[in-house]
């Protein structure tokens, strides 16, 4: 084989390059602190970094959605609890304005300023989140939740879809409540009708438990059936008494409270349900109430007369709306006094029913983020373990870096020297 002084030149460039490239490539694993710059230092440390990188990507994302959750969550938590507080004031406000001492004008007063809160409740019931979405709105977000209609009430604009966020692989979280459900869907407070069937009586008629009644119409009352919410009242003369026959409690001219003075009897009643069947039977006294469950029956004049009773049917309503119906009671010079401790109570009621409902979403609401606060933890602690490993996969031993750096650079600098040495050789030097 002849050689030439290009090959000689040409092998002492590629020695040279060869070990400046392995220089290079132990400086450029110092500079990265990693033991990998390239797929082809280690496949398989390799292949593992990346999957590592894929999962806190993956982790990151999540991350977002979480962020994302607990803002919408908390600016729900800040509009109920504000709520929560109008509705409080609100309340205090209708129990002062049951004192009997009060004026018409203190009335109006107290009614203007219920008002306000009411007009201050419908902006948190349509809070907005930063992004402007309507966060009571449903999925439709961006329309109001509640549009106040030309019939001066609040009405539902929004869906009861929920939005979720995919705060995991495994787990979706709701980060939106209904508003629907929340102040629209409240009950009222549940009411019967009496109707006076035969019998010369004045028949008067309230709730005068609601407690009671409410739980009487949880276990009686049946929305499939009408006919079953009917029940009857008959009131009847008690038996003769053997030791005045001479005293007739049916002539007109004998009065039952004569009758009650003579014998020491009082008049009788019965309730009945929808198949006859007997419920509730005593004596009562007339003007006196007949109170059963929860219903009072003040029934002035003689025995022997019919009442119909009939549950209605149980509706629900904007809160805001019922409170606006009471007050339209209070501002009426007209309205009697039954008519507005109704009105009162009306308000009450809707007031405790739409808190009921907040207390129990803001109980959802705090569950939620406590799940969501422990699934932030579990995603910063993975995020370490994945830093961990991949440092663990590509770490450098500077030690051993270090060692080879000199090593190498102590290559080139031998090969440097050979080739120098190389390039003044000639067939016509003398040895």
């Amino acid at each position: 084989m002849r050689v030439t002084n290009n090959l000689i030149y040409g092998q002492a460039s590629k020695s040279i390059t060869q070990a400046n490239d392995k220089i290079l490539d132990v400086q450029g694993k110092i500079a990265a602190q990693t033991n990998i710059i390239k797929p082809s230092d280690d496949p398989v440390g390799a292949s593992q970094i990346l999957l590592y990188e894929g999962k806190n990507r993956t982790l990151e994302q999540y991350d977002e959605a979480i962020k994302m959750a607990t803002g919408n969550l908390e600016y729900q938590e800040v509009a109920l609890d504000g709520m929560n507080a109008y509705l409080d004031s609100a309340r205090t406000l209708f129990i002062q304005a049951q004192n009997d001492i009060n004026t018409q004008e203190d009335i109006n007063a107290i009614v203007h300023e219920i008002s306000l809160i009411t007009e201050s409740m419908a902006d948190l019931m349509n809070s907005r989140s930063a992004d402007g979405s309507y966060i009571f709105a449903g999925t439709d977000s961006l329309s109001p939740a509640f549009m106040l209609g030309s019939d001066g009430h609040y009405h539902w604009s929004g869906n009861e879809g929920q939005k979720y966020a995919q705060i995991s692989e495994d787990l979706k979280i709701p980060v939106t409540n209904s508003g629907k459900s929340l102040f629209q869907d409240i009950w009222t407070n549940r009411t019967f009708t009496s109707k006076l069937m035969s019998g010369n009586v004045l028949l008067t008629d309230k709730v005068q438990d609601q407690a009671d009644f409410d739980s009487f119409m949880a276990k009686n009352y049946d929305p499939e059936s009408p006919e079953l919410n009917k029940y009857h009242l008959v009131t009847s003369y008690p038996e003769m008494d053997d030791t005045n026959p001479a005293l007739d409690y049916r002539d007109e001219n004998v009065s039952e409270d004569d009758y009650q003075f003579y014998t020491g009897k009082e008049a009788q009643y019965a309730i009945t349900n929808s198949q006859g069947e007997i419920i509730d039977s005593g004596s009562y006294s007339i003007g006196k109430p007949i109170v059963f469950a929860g219903m009072s029956f003040i029934l002035e004049g003689a025995p022997e007369a019919n009442v119909d009773i009939t549950l209605n049917k149980p509706k629900k309503d904007n809160v805001l709306n019922q409170i606006k119906d009471s007050l339209a009671v209070l501002t009426d010079v007209n309205s009697t006094k039954e008519d507005r401790e109704e009105a009162f109570f009306s308000a009450t009621y809707s007031i405790n029913s739409a808190q009921q409902r907040i207390g129990d979403s803001r109980s959802e609401i705090g569950a939620r983020l406590n799940i969501i606060s422990d699934r932030e933890d579990f995603s910063s602690a993975n995020h370490l373990n994945n830093a961990v490993a991949q440092s663990r996969e590509g770490e450098l031993n500077m030690g051993d870096a270090a060692t080879q750096l000199s090593m190498r650079e102590a290559a080139l600098d031998a090969s440097q020297k050979v080739f120098s040495r190389v390039s003044n050789l000639s067939l016509f030097n003398k040895m």
